[in-house]
C-alpha cells in the first residue's frame, strides 16, 4: 500500500478535522464540535512538541493531559506543559523551535509573547510563564494556543507515553504519541491542591474533584507509588502531613455542574459520592494500608497484586 495522501491545502485540513470532530461530537455528546476543533488544533501543536519521540524530554500535565490519557473527561482551555532539565527561558525557546515544525499539515504556530504567572491558587509554589502562540491554517488566523509553562514539577515516576485518547480520526494527518505526567504525579497535584489554604481560604478548584473521580474510576494504581508521590508533592508545596484528604466544605454546586457533562462520572454525580470515593482511592495511600496493594479502577477498591 502506499502512502496516505497529505492534503492540498489549509481549507482541506479545516474541512477534514470539522467533519471529524461532527462525527466524533455524535458518537460521544460529552464535548461539543468546537471543544473538539479546539483539542485537534491542541494535537497539531503537541504532535510538533513532541516529534522528537523518544529524545524528547517535554511533559503533558493539566486538563489537556487529562484529555490525551481518558477521552470524554472535561473540556480544557489551554495546555500545561513541563521540560525536564531545562530553566524556563531555555523551555521557551525549545518550544519556539518545535512550534516551527513543519508536518506538511498547513498549520503555522508563531510565537506572540509570554507573561509571568503570578504564584496563586492556580499556581500555587513553581514559577511559570504563560506563553501565547497564534494559529494559523495556511493562511487563516484562527484562535490562538495558550501554553503554561512550570518549571518546577514534580515527577516520581517515568512519564507515561501514548497516543491521545482524545484524538480525532484524521490518518492523512502526522501525529506523535505524548509524553504525559505520571499519574501518580496528577493525583498528587490533586490532593494537595484541594488540601492547600491560598491565603488563609480552602481551594475553589472543584474541578479537582472531577479529575480524582475520573483517575479513580479509569486507572489502575500502585499504592506505594502515589503515597511516594503525595508526600514528596506536600513537602514541594511545604505542606504540613496529613492522613486523610479533606474535599472544602463549600465545596458541591460547582462539581455536580461540571460532573454532568463527563460520563466517567455518572456514578458519582453528587458531592457526597464523589468524595467517598476519592477519599477510597488517596486515605489508604495516605495512612500507608495501601502499601503492597493496587487500586483496581474496575472494582474501585484497593487489592493485593
Amino acid at each position: 500500500m502506499g502512502e496516505i495522501a497529505a492534503y492540498a491545502d489549509g481549507k482541506g485540513v479545516e474541512s477534514a478535522i470539522k467533519a471529524a470532530a461532527q462525527k466524533a461530537q455524535a458518537e460521544d455528546p460529552s464535548l461539543t464540535i468546537s471543544e473538539r476543533i479546539r483539542l485537534e488544533y491542541f494535537n497539531r501543536f503537541l504532535s510538533r512538541v513532541f516529534s522528537e519521540g523518544h529524545e524528547s524530554e517535554w511533559v503533558l500535565k493539566g486538563g489537556a493531559g487529562m484529555l490525551a490519557r481518558v477521552p470524554s473527561t472535561r473540556a480544557t482551555t489551554d495546555i500545561d506543559l513541563y521540560r525536564r532539565g531545562y530553566d524556563l527561558d531555555e523551555a521557551i525557546a525549545d518550544l519556539r523551535r518545535l512550534a516551527e515544525v513543519d508536518l506538511g499539515d498547513h498549520f503555522r504556530f508563531v510565537y506572540a509573547g509570554h507573561h509571568e504567572i503570578l504564584t496563586g491558587e492556580e499556581q500555587p509554589y513553581t514559577e511559570g510563564y504563560r506563553v501565547q502562540f497564534d494559529t494559523y491554517i495556511g493562511a487563516q488566523k484562527k484562535v490562538g494556543i495558550g501554553i503554561d509553562l512550570s518549571g518546577g514539577a514534580g515527577i516520581t515516576a517515568e512519564p507515561t507515553i501514548a497516543t491521545p485518547a482524545s484524538a480525532l480520526n484524521l490518518p492523512r494527518l502526522v501525529r506523535f504519541d505524548y509524553r504525559l505526567y505520571p499519574v501518580v504525579d496528577q493525583i498528587a497535584d490533586k490532593v494537595c491542591a484541594t488540601m492547600q489554604l491560598y491565603d488563609g481560604k480552602p481551594s475553589s478548584r472543584e474541578k479537582d474533584l472531577v479529575d480524582l473521580v475520573v483517575l479513580a474510576v479509569t486507572q489502575d494504581i500502585d499504592g506505594a507509588a502515589l503515597a511516594n508521590a503525595i508526600a514528596i508533592e506536600a513537602r514541594r508545596r511545604q505542606m504540613e502531613p496529613f492522613e486523610r484528604l479533606t474535599i472544602p466544605s463549600p465545596w458541591g454546586a460547582v462539581y455536580e455542574r461540571t460532573a454532568r457533562s463527563v460520563p466517567y462520572c455518572a456514578d458519582a454525580a453528587g458531592i457526597d459520592a464523589a468524595r467517598d470515593l476519592a477519599t477510597a482511592l488517596v486515605d489508604p495511600a495516605l495512612d500507608g494500608t495501601a502499601l503492597g496493594l493496587i487500586w483496581r479502577s474496575q472494582e474501585r477498591r484497593w487489592v493485593s497484586p
